[in-house]
């Protein structure tokens, strides 16, 4: 096996460490973004039903 440096080890666990991290953020703001459309819409489709039963 080939010798790896000690301080080429560091980075290496630094740069995943600093990947896992960005990779989890913009998964969460993905999350949100997608659960804050699905509660719009969700509410959106609530006052259109709301609305035709007011009619009815």
């Amino acid at each position: 096996m080939a010798e790896v440096s000690e301080r080429g080890l560091y980075v290496a666990v630094l740069l995943s460490f600093t990947a896992g991290v960005f990779v989890g953020w913009q998964a969460n703001r993905q999350r949100r973004k997608y659960l804050d459309w699905r509660r719009k819409r969700l509410h959106d489709k609530l006052v259109e039903t709301q609305k035709r039963l007011d009619l009815s």
